[in-house]
């Protein structure tokens, strides 16, 4: 056949070098000054034809994708509009992916779904690249030939379970099937004693089967039913699967390792049923947590007796990895170059097959290490005895149940891009939303993990630079998946609503303002018009307010009744203006009096005795009528007393006075008032011994 066939090198030398060349002109063309050069005849008719000629190609290339996506390019001048580039990108990707495939085959390493689930076990594909997915190669999918269509659906999980006798049920969702059975199983004594550690065979010594029939998996279930201790692990893939599935199943015991394909046996795989539900076989995993939930999703088993190494390494204060366990305990470094790895290969090489191994083969023995460790332990007051706490907790976590994974489409965008939000618009937050929720909705349908379909990276670029073109929106995708290559045209309209529907909002909002501020505008006044304060207000009962005419810019005038409210306060305030003021003496008035007389009868001409006599009496009586208004609180015999002392003050002042009028000093009596007050200070019982010794002073002079 090979000879039949040209030189694969040969053809793609030729065909690579008419490409460069070509790609190499169409660089020399001026692009910055492609106007000024168009302007010239000469140059526009060589551009003219060979867009034509770029068309013509572009359109028979577009007749070999499907007819439902196909799209005629005959009679384009050149020029391309937005659906029809993304045709011309499509068939382009089309094609190269049946080169790939015709390659493949020519290398013979492409095979049938069929085929590559019945290729011999460890073989080894002829690759010189040393990456993990050095043997990718064209992958099928593996979920076309599952049993059961895959429910990518917002629905809850219901699965499909087998009890202990192998029968078939259908669990409620939400509802643990097992849950009394493994929640109340007595701890076994054997687990809880002290043994011997059982040292882990060379792995070159060591029986390795790999298991690919129904009659096989029977008879290793047989073989486990046996065994006291089992270790498990599981292969993953959740890249080009929405959910994920399982595809390769690890279980060792102590003399003996084994293999299963869990895509070929995927429908089989209900017959470990009763291995995994038995009480008294112990299930050792490393790191369960996920293990638990896919046994649950692709195979309804369920776990019974588990012990979590992991929990384990962290209840000691421990490194948690398998690699660190199997280094500490075995001196034995595992190469964890196929972590990642594309588990789904058929047939799967030596070296995958040796990694997927170890992952089992001494993690029996790295268990009897820990278990040792646990028991020479001290117990913590919050947990107690530590193999009784990590038994417990392996207990809890084998009870947990599988969930599909849900969208929120105002929650969700927000945890997985997170900060990234930070500083963009409304209108970018809506795109982010926007198209983070298509990507998920077309990852469901075509059963990829949303990564797969678009990366996160991508979804921020498009909503921070709100591409409006499918060029532009294929330069903010790295890398560009063929679902976003198809929809790219959808992913457009959902930036340009989102920005049309921005712009809405805004001239919405620009209308209303403009509204509001014509209602606001000064309407016009008759100039030179005195308009006198009425001192009325609108009345709130009857809300009368003026009527403006929009068109016009006039106001019509209506005449409105005071308030009841308006009226009252009014009334009132004429009420407390009639009304005369108290007068309320302050302290110290009568001084301040006194001081005033004073002064003003100083001002005066000495020489008018009468006059200074008359005003040194009135002062006199102004201070002792202050005194009595202030001692009114007293016993009437009090106020008679004092009465009689203020009369004969009087008097005796009276005499004084007219037999020596010259020596009349009224400053001096307010300033003997001012020194009385402040030896004896305020109140009744000190103003009386004040008036005594003024009385003293005054029969003294």
């Amino acid at each position: 056949m090979s000879d039949d066939l040209p030189n694969t090198r040969d053809i793609v030398k030729g065909v690579f070098s008419v490409v460069k060349e070509y790609s190499k002109l169409a660089g020399e063309l001026p692009v910055d000054d492609y106007d000024y050069h168009m302007a010239f005849p000469g140059f526009g008719q060589q551009i003219k034809r060979h867009g034509e000629a770029l068309v013509t190609l572009m359109d028979k290339c577009c007749q070999l994708i499907p007819a439902r996506r196909r799209v005629s390019l005959q009679g384009c001048t050149g020029c391309l509009n937005e659906p029809q580039r993304a045709v011309v990108m499509e068939a382009v990707d089309s094609l190269l992916e049946n080169v790939d495939g015709l390659l493949d085959d020519l290398k013979g390493r492409r095979l049938s779904a069929r085929d590559q689930l019945s290729v011999t076990f460890g073989s080894e594909l002829q690759s010189s690249s040393n990456s993990p997915n050095e043997f990718s190669g064209h992958v099928f999918r593996p979920q076309l030939t599952f049993e059961h269509p895959v429910d990518n659906s917002t629905d809850p999980f219901a699965p499909i379970y087998y009890d202990e006798k192998g029968e078939k049920h259908v669990a409620q969702p939400g509802v643990h099937p097992f849950f009394d059975q493994i929640k109340n199983a007595p701890i076994n004594e054997e687990q809880l004693l002290r043994c011997a550690d059982t040292t882990y065979l060379p792995l070159a010594t060591c029986p390795l089967r790999f298991l690919d029939s129904v009659t096989e998996l029977e008879q290793m279930v047989e073989v486990l039913l046996q065994e006291k201790e089992i270790a498990v692990d599981l292969e993953h893939h959740d890249f080009y699967s929405y959910q994920g599935f399982t595809c390769l199943m690890q279980i060792s015991t102590r003399t003996e390792d084994f293999i299963i394909d869990c895509l070929k046996l995927r429908s089989s795989m209900y017959k470990l049923a009763p291995v995994f539900l038995h009480p008294r076989i112990l299930k050792v995993f490393h790191g369960a947590r996920e293990d638990v939930r896919w046994l649950q999703k692709d195979f309804g088993l369920y776990i019974a007796n588990l012990f979590d190494t992991g929990i384990a390494l962290q209840t000691l204060h421990m490194p948690h990895s398998l690699a660190f366990a199997v280094d500490h305990f075995c001196q034995v470094k595992l190469n964890k170059k196929y972590q990642t790895a594309d588990w789904r290969i058929r047939p799967i090489p030596a070296e995958m097959v040796a990694y997927a191994r170890q992952d089992t083969h001494f993690l029996l023995y790295v268990y009897d290490r820990l278990k040792a460790l646990l028991l020479n332990s001290e117990g913590r007051a919050s947990v107690g005895n530590l193999l009784v706490h990590v038994i417990n907790e392996s207990r809890r976590l084998s009870l947990e149940l599988y969930e599909k994974p849900q969208l929120e489409p105002n929650t969700t965008y927000k945890l997985a891009l997170g900060r990234s939000l930070g500083g963009l618009s409304s209108v970018q937050m809506q795109v982010a939303r926007d198209i983070f929720n298509w990507r998920d909705t077309a990852a469901r349908e075509v059963d990829d993990s949303p990564a797969a379909v678009m990366h996160l990276s991508s979804v921020l670029a498009i909503a921070t630079k709100l591409p409006t073109s499918a060029s532009q929106l294929l330069k903010c995708c790295s890398p560009i998946s063929l679902v976003t290559r198809s929809n790219v045209m959808k992913l457009v309209q959902i930036v340009k609503d989102a920005v049309g529907n921005s712009i809405t909002v805004k001239q919405q909002e620009e209308e209303i303002k403009m509204e509001s501020k014509e209602d606001t505008k000064e309407v016009s006044r008759p100039v030179g018009v005195h308009q006198p304060m009425t001192g009325t207000l609108p009345s709130i009962e009857q809300g009368v307010t003026p009527e403006l005419a929009y068109e016009t810019n006039t106001c019509t005038v209506v005449h409105s009744q005071p308030s009841a409210w308006f009226t009252t306060m009014r009334n009132l305030a004429s009420v407390l203006r009639s009304r005369s003021q108290l007068a309320v003496p302050l302290p110290g008035q009568e001084v301040m009096a006194m001081l005033l007389h004073a002064k003003s009868i100083n001002k005066r001409p000495r020489g008018d005795i009468a006059e200074a006599s008359s005003l040194q009496e009135d002062e006199t009586t102004l201070k002792d009528t202050v005194e009595d208004d202030s001692l009114h609180n007293h016993n009437s015999n009090e106020e008679e007393g004092e009465e009689k002392e203020k009369n004969e003050l009087e008097k005796n002042s009276g005499e004084q006075a007219a037999e020596d009028q010259q020596a009349v000093k009224p400053l001096e009596l307010g300033q003997q008032a001012m020194a009385l007050r402040q030896k004896y200070g305020l109140g009744s019982a000190n103003r009386k011994k004040a008036k005594v010794e003024r009385r003293k002073n005054t029969k003294d002079v």
